[in-house]
Parts: structure tokens; sequence; C-alpha cells
């Protein structure tokens, strides 16, 4: 029986372990990455990124200078329009217009995942930054200067592409699992958690609470260390081009701070049940009374008395 015990108390310590491995990150795609007030939150920094602001004014150059009819005069309206580009990055106008257009382009990728939107081809699997938001703000200057840029010019439907999926179907099957589970992350781990302590046999309960401590400890240390070569493989390939490149990295930069926040969290409470329990054993070991082969303490105060009588 008590054999039996300590296999199902093993069993529950890795389902606890692997629970916790799962639910950090399943509780980060929906606090972070699925929400847009968080996501707009995270990314709201990068606008104060030299990277990105030369990568906006790259392409913005690039789609003004398109709307303009003739080749000789965009080639000729290219530095101008660059220098006005890049006045614009560099202001106090950019944050709040960048901000909004990551809540654009943030809002219509999460309505693809939830396979809510009508308008957006799934089939695609595309995460933009639209640039018309930017392109509205520096119209009129460019009409000022003398530049002939058409009044719907701002109305072009380019964007900076952030993030590129072959199959995005998978990722819609992931979002789902990750709405249906997210809620009942944290419970199931304590559940299984607090299951295995209570299935272990009695005298190995704080044992068995040290031990799935340090597990997810642990488990919470691997993921931090390859965390990075985890996303790197994912966005490896990408075909964004060279200012989508760099908006992008900075974007997965910022986007990582906060789950290496909450797996430095899930590391940190872990490993003070791992400790505590540890301690707490320890502690119940020294106050139990000492037991001698074979006799036991019983046998050792027989002893002693005898050794009086003599």
């Amino acid at each position: 029986m008590a054999g039996v015990r300590s296999f199902l108390s093993g069993v529950l310590v890795l389902l606890a372990v692997v629970a916790a491995v799962v639910a950090v990150p399943a509780r980060y795609a929906e606090g972070t990455l699925l929400d847009t007030d968080a996501y707009v939150r995270t990314t709201a920094p990068m606008a104060a990124e030299i990277t990105t602001q030369d990568a906006v004014a790259e392409s913005l150059t690039g789609v003004v200078t398109g709307q303009i009819d003739s080749g000789l005069l965009a080639a000729a309206a290219r530095p101008l329009v660059g220098e006005v580009a890049e006045a614009f990055v560099r202001s106090d106008s950019f944050p709040p217009v960048w901000e909004e257009a990551n809540r654009q382009g943030h809002a219509a990728a999460v309505r693809v995942l939830r396979d809510e939107s009508d308008v957006v081809d799934a089939a695609d699997g595309v995460v933009t930054l639209p640039l018309d938001p930017f392109l509205e703000r520096i119209g009129q200057v460019l009409r000022d200067r003398g530049l002939p840029v058409t009044e719907g010019f701002a109305t072009t439907d380019d964007v900076i592409v952030l993030y590129a999926s072959q199959d995005l179907s998978t990722a819609q099957s992931a979002v789902a699992l990750v709405d249906r589970w997210t809620p009942w992350a944290l419970p199931v781990v304590v559940v299984l958690a607090a299951l295995a302590v209570v299935v272990a046999r009695p005298g190995r309960r704080l044992a068995t609470a040290a031990v799935t401590g340090g597990l997810v400890a642990v488990a919470m240390l691997v993921m931090v260390v390859l965390l990075p070569v985890a996303v790197q493989a994912a966005f490896a390939g990408l075909d964004v081009g060279a200012s989508g490149q760099q908006v992008l990295d900075d974007a997965v930069d910022a986007l990582l701070v906060p789950l290496r926040t909450q797996l430095w969290w899930a590391f940190g409470v872990a490993a003070a049940v791992g400790v505590g329990s540890a301690v707490a054993a320890g502690v119940v070991r020294a106050r139990r009374p000492d037991r001698a082969p074979g006799g036991g303490r019983a046998a050792g105060q027989s002893s002693e008395v005898a050794q009086k009588s003599a």
C-alpha cells in the first residue's frame, strides 16, 4: 500500500510540474499577447527606440514617395520626405500615434487569431502594424512644402509586418485552447500539488511538498534560459524586410519582459514553497524521538537502566 501511495504521489508531482510549465505561458498569453490594452502598454516604450523610429521613418518615406506620380519628381522629393518623416518620428507627436497604430493592428490580429474577423483573411497568417495613422500626420506637412501628395494618400493599407505564420489555423487552435485553459491554470496546479502531498505517506508529505516546489522552480529557470532560443526559432526565416525586422526585434524584446517577470515570480513562489517545506521537514525530523536499530528509543532506555544497575 505504501508503494502505491508513493507511486501515485510521484505521478501527481510530475503532473503539477507540467501544469505549472503550461500555466505560466498561458496566463502570459491571455494577459499580454491577447489583451490589446496590455499589449499597447507593453509596446509603448518602443516609440522611444531609435531602431523603431528609423524603421517607421523608412517605411513612411517609401510609401509617400510611391504616391508621387513622376519617377523623377519622386526621386528628387525622397530626401525631403525622409526629412519630414524623421522629424515626425523624433517628435512628441510620434508616441501617441504609435500607440494608436499598435492598438488598431493588435485588435485586428486578435480578431483573426480568435477567428472573429470578417475582413482579414486568416489564411494569410500575418500580424501587421498599419502605417495609415502615421501618414495622416505627415501628409499636410508635405503638402505645405509643395509636394504633389494627394489628399487621400493616407488611405494606403500599407503596413509593417510584425509576425507572419504559414499555418495560422494552428495558432487559432492554440489561442482557443489558451482561452479555455487559462482560467483553470493556477487552480489545477495548486490542486495537483495538494493531492500529491495528501496522497504521499504521512512521513513523506513535507518532503513531497519540498520536491514539488523545487521541481517547479527548476522548470521556471529552464524556461527563462531557453526563452530567447525558442523565440529566435519561432521568428527565424520570416520575410519582413530590413525595416520590419528592426521593429519585430524591438517588439519581441518588449513583449518578453512581462513573460520573464512572470516566470521569475513563479520561480520565487515555488522556491519558497520548496525551501520552506524542506526546512519544516528537517525541524520535524529533529523533534522526533531517536530510534536505534532493532529496538528504537525504548531499547536505548532499557540499555541505560541496565548500565545503571550494573
